[in-house]
């Protein structure tokens, strides 16, 4: 039986990513599989990682070692265990890998060319960055040298759509405070300065909004709407969400048991 190691068999998911990248150009279907191998080389790197700092780190379960973590759960250990310090980009995309893994695999999955590119093309330019930092291996060392050229296309189309993007930034007087990292493609491109609400790389526009209790911004995506006292909705994050359903359900047992108690 042939026992592939962790990082051989990331650098295989990588091959199969940027060959499928290549068919992609005249097969849009191809850009499923690109993306999946992609988060594939992603989730075994991070373990590889993990294992580095302790073999036991890999698994589920340290007491019964017998299946390996997902990716979320080896994002969580190099961080909290590990003490990994990861980039806010970084971080930002291990989680869209995660979200698009289970969008392919569970959900529908919407196939558009120019957001795929730049999705692949940020997730390759985190995995690279990765290899070499922590185990100092080149990713164009490591791969078919074909494979490599068209991740290089792929890559130089995405940074120029960005160095585009700072151009215009610039030309409008666009404050970097007023920069999130966009939701849809990942790259540090969405403008919510004087309620612009736009991707200046993929187009997404998406409203951002206020939480009305902590007063701090959001994507409209990331808020829940909630009835207040006066019969009106507003906009909550997440976070006062929960809390304040939370309040109002120990409120009400508060209340029921008072009146129980009579």
């Amino acid at each position: 039986m042939m026992k592939i190691i962790l990082l051989r068999n990331a650098y295989d998911f990588i091959n199969e990513a940027l060959s499928n990248a290549l068919k992609a150009e005249t097969e849009n279907i191809r850009w499923k599989y690109a993306i999946l191998n992609l988060v594939q080389a992603i989730e075994l790197s991070l373990k590889e990682k993990l294992r580095r700092e302790h073999p036991i780190l890999i698994f589920q379960k340290i007491d019964n070692p017998k299946f390996t973590v997902n990716l979320d759960t080896a994002l969580n250990r190099l961080q909290n265990i590990c003490k990994l310090k990861l980039s806010k980009p970084d971080i930002a995309a291990i989680k869209k890998a995660i979200a698009l893994r289970n969008e392919i695999i569970h959900f529908e999955f919407s196939i558009d060319k120019k957001k795929c590119k730049l999705i692949f093309a940020k997730l390759l330019g985190f995995l690279s960055d990765f290899n070499l930092n922590h185990f100092g291996t080149p990713i164009d060392q490591v791969v078919d040298p074909v494979h490599w050229q068209e991740a290089v296309l792929i890559s130089d189309y995405a940074k120029e759509l960005f160095n585009r993007a700072l151009e215009l930034f610039k030309e409008q007087n666009i404050d970097d405070q007023f920069i999130w990292v966009c939701p849809n493609c990942e790259w540090e491109t969405f403008v919510f300065q004087d309620e612009i609400d736009k991707c200046y790389i993929c187009g997404l526009q998406e409203q951002v909004i206020e939480c009305y209790v902590c007063k701090d911004l959001f994507f409209k995506r990331e808020c829940h709407e909630l009835e207040i006292q006066n019969g009106s909705y507003e906009d909550f994050c997440l976070e006062c969400y929960e809390k304040t359903i939370q309040d109002d359900e120990i409120y009400y047992h508060e209340m029921m048991s008072h009146f129980w108690n009579k």
